[in-house]
Order: structure tokens, then C-alpha cells, then sequence
């Protein structure tokens, strides 16, 4: 399929959901003559949105109506903003206090996405390669052990079989043991280390954002170049 092609495929499956959205229910006909698509198209896109979870088919007039999963997803989004609108005061605080690169983060289907991002205002500043809404290694960044320390045992096995332990730095964890410790260490102590692990001349001190119910949400951090933070000054971890 060519990128034009693609581009189209997903203008008609908005096209359809937007039409789903105004109906109970509607059958491959209505639907066809609403979206100006022939049935053909209409058939082959529903039974692929059926398959992934935002329709159904009520199997006694076969007629299509959608299901909670756009409310789902929605409902992620919506609990983001409402996360940045009550952080954003306490990073900026938190910013001014320091006057370092702070970071909040979130993990998203297994993966570390920035949600914000507050640059340093000193003279001598890190570049770091974070961008808000970019996603980054979880095993060796302050917020991203943070996020993983608070894991089930079964989604942490997930999501570090999928990203795999590449080394980045000289000190980049790369042993699956060794982590499990960090991670240990990360528990008892409520914080986490990055020690120039993602990149050279960067160190994170992160710790948990957690929810009404106690539950870790996001990690927030403070990256500060190296030369302004030495090992002297960094709490003892497990992996130091």
C-alpha cells in the first residue's frame, strides 16, 4: 500500500467511526450511502475495526454500532491533561527551585513518553535528546526505572522483553539480574538513579507521581549535567 493510499484508508475509517457515532446501530447499506464508500469498502473496513475492538455486530440484524474502546481511549487522554493540569504548577515550582531540566513522564502501552518538559535556565545546560510526546529507553532513565520499579513482575517481564537491555553508555545496565536489583533498590528507597546511562554527561534524579489511590502514575525528574552533580553527591544505589 502506497503512503497515499494509506492516507486514505485512515480519512475512511474516520470517516466510518464518525458515522457510527451518530446511530445506534447501522447496517453495511446505511452506512455506505452516508460515507459515500461502496459496500465492499464499507464490509472490509468494519470487519477489520470489529477485529480490533471498536465495533460490533449485533448478530440479529447483523446491523454495526461501536463499542467503549474510543471511550477507552478517550478516557487515557483526558486522565493526561487533567495529570499535566495538576503537575504543570508543581514542575514549574520544582524548575524554578533548581533551575534544572525537570521531566514528567508516563508509560503508554509499555513504552516511556514524555508528557512535559521544563529546559534549564542556567548558563551551562544539558541538550538532551527528550522531546514531550517522544518516547525513550525505560531500564536506563531516572523516570523510566521509577515507572518500572512500580510494574506487575509479569508486565515488567513484557516490556523488557520487548525494548531488550541495549547498552548506551559505559554505564548502562545491560544485565537482566542486575536490573532486577536496581529496580529493588528503586522500591525501598523511592527514588531513582540515572548515572549517565542513556547519555553521557547526564544525571537524573527521579522520583513516583502517584495517584489518590497510591498508585504510581507517572515519574517526574531533574536531569543536571554531570559536572554539577558528582557520584559524592548521589544517594547510594545498587548499582553504584
Amino acid at each position: 500500500m502506497t503512503e497515499q493510499e494509506s492516507a486514505k484508508a485512515v480519512v475512511k475509517t474516520i470517516r466510518l467511526l464518525e458515522c457510527l457515532s451518530k446511530e445506534n446501530e447501522l447496517g453495511v447499506t446505511d452506512i455506505a450511502k452516508s460515507t459515500g464508500m461502496n459496500k465492499s469498502t464499507v464490509y472490509r473496513f468494519l470487519n477489520s475495526l470489529k477485529e480490533l475492538g471498536y465495533v460490533r455486530q449485533n448478530p440479529r440484524s447483523e446491523r454495526y454500532s461501536l463499542t467503549l474502546k474510543l471511550f477507552e481511549l478517550g478516557s487515557i487522554v483526558l486522565d493526561r491533561m487533567e495529570l499535566w493540569k495538576e503537575a504543570h504548577p508543581i514542575i514549574e515550582k520544582l524548575a524554578d527551585q533548581t533551575h534544572e531540566t525537570v521531566h514528567l513522564a508516563v508509560l503508554d502501552e509499555g513504552k516511556l513518553v514524555y508528557l512535559g518538559k521544563i529546559e534549564s535556565t542556567q548558563a551551562l545546560r544539558i541538550s538532551m535528546m527528550s522531546r514531550v510526546g517522544q518516547s525513550a529507553p525505560t531500564y536506563c532513565t531516572g523516570v523510566g526505572k521509577i515507572l518500572l520499579a512500580h510494574l506487575p513482575r509479569d508486565r515488567l517481564d513484557e516490556s523488557l522483553n520487548r525494548e531488550g537491555l541495549h547498552r548506551f553508555t559505559d554505564n548502562t545496565i545491560t544485565d537482566r539480574a542486575q536490573l532486577q536489583k536496581e529496580l529493588e533498590g528503586v522500591r525501598q528507597n523511592g527514588f531513582a538513579i540515572d548515572n549517565e546511562e542513556h547519555e553521557v554527561g547526564v544525571k537524573c534524579v527521579a522520583a513516583p507521581v502517584r495517584n489518590n489511590g497510591g498508585q504510581v502514575v507517572a515519574a517526574l525528574s531533574i536531569s543536571i549535567p554531570s559536572v554539577r552533580f558528582t557520584n559524592s553527591e548521589i544517594p547510594i544505589t545498587n548499582n553504584l
